[in-house]
């Protein structure tokens, strides 16, 4: 078989080959979500806040003329700046099942990285922590919930045999909404209220405005976290952008202590079985097929839940998760996904657990000297 060649991207019909890879490698695979490629081209974009403070470059793999593999090697400025190791990452990545291919690629952003002074890659971050991140290693047989990765189960192996070895392991739980929240909830949720605290909804009318105040509840609450970088105003107007046609604001709530932001949770409707049927492009009948689709949607993602860290052991979360039960209920939703969550956060896992949540899948992070 002949070698791969591998390029980087170059000018808009390279940018498309790029964007139009996976939709020939999962072709034949039912739980594949096609992205809507408008909204991958604008990830990809340079009017994408992200980089702003990060650059990258998009390469891909070709043997006999065809597109067999596909990787973005990228540098990130803010996270040099706070964490100062010398990491840079990849993502995007797709393959076919080939050693040659997968090494190629990852050499490729491998050597990009390298001219610009950095010792190690680590990944897959598409493009950061504050969008998809991982490769699913475990859980198969569960469909891929809203803005979750989702990869043939031959990636792992491609990795490890380019040299790539795991750091860190991100897990999704998944419960039934239960018929009544335990009584040690409800207690503290209402100790809570007794003392001042307020949830609310997120007000839609505003909503460029309530992504900022999301965005300082988040920076302050995510700020001890593996890996985090402070979200920017740019990077959070444009996800306020981005959600506006799926957020419900029921189920996007606000904790509130003496009127100050200080919580915030939301959960989001998973969209992906209806956004199946629309292939990557919105048709106008592919739209019909959306919206019937989406009025049977009954299951949802737990995204974020964080409380400011001088606000916490306050009763915050309990109140939060009381007001999101009750709205879960009434909305007729019956089934959630939590996550994802770091293995070694002990206390998220044991709290999930206390709940009767159960992993359903797992994600890998690896890193490789460059």
């Amino acid at each position: 078989m002949d070698a791969p060649t591998v390029e980087a991207v170059e000018g808009g019909r390279g940018l498309r080959a790029f964007l139009q890879f996976p939709e020939t490698l999962y072709r034949d695979d039912p739980r594949w979500v096609p992205p809507l490629r408008r909204d991958e081209r604008a990830r990809l974009s340079a009017s994408n806040p992200f980089f702003a403070h990060a650059e990258a470059r998009f390469f891909l793999a070709r043997r006999g003329g065809a597109v067999v593999g596909r990787v973005a090697a990228i540098l990130d400025r803010r996270h040099l700046e706070r964490w100062k190791d010398g990491a840079g990452f990849f993502g995007f990545f797709e393959a076919v099942a080939d050693d040659a291919v997968a090494g190629s690629l990852l050499e490729a952003a491998r050597e990009w990285l390298r001219a610009r002074g950095l010792q190690a890659m680590r990944g897959p971050f598409s493009p950061s922590t504050h969008d998809e991140c991982g490769l699913l290693i475990d859980g198969f047989q569960h469909p891929p919930r809203i803005l979750m990765p989702y990869n043939p189960p031959y990636y792992p192996a491609l990795l490890e045999r380019a040299g790539l070895r795991s750091i860190h392991e991100l897990l999704t739980y998944e419960m039934d909404v239960p018929p009544a929240l335990p009584e040690r909830v409800t207690r503290v949720a209402r100790k809570a209220e007794e003392r001042g605290v307020r949830v609310r909804p997120l007000e839609r009318a505003r909503l460029m405005a309530e992504t900022q105040v999301f965005r300082t509840i988040y920076n302050a609450a995510w700020s001890e976290n593996w890996g985090f970088v402070p979200m920017s105003e740019g990077e959070a107007a444009s996800m306020g952008s981005r959600l506006r046609q799926i957020v419900v604001p029921e189920l996007a709530l606000f904790a509130e202590w003496e009127s100050r932001p200080v919580g915030f949770l939301l959960l989001l409707p998973d969209l992906n079985p209806a956004l199946r049927l629309l292939r990557g492009r919105v048709t106008p009948w592919g739209l019909v097929r959306f919206l019937w689709r989406q009025r049977r949607l009954d299951e949802v993602r737990l995204l974020v839940l964080g409380v400011v860290p001088e606000y916490r052991r306050r009763g915050i979360e309990a109140l939060l998760l009381r007001e999101a039960y009750g709205a879960l209920r009434r909305l007729g939703y019956r089934r959630v996904e939590l996550g994802w969550v770091l293995e070694e956060n002990t206390v998220t896992r044991q709290t999930a657990e206390r709940w009767g949540a159960s992993v359903a899948k797992r994600y890998r992070i690896y890193e490789g000297a460059v």
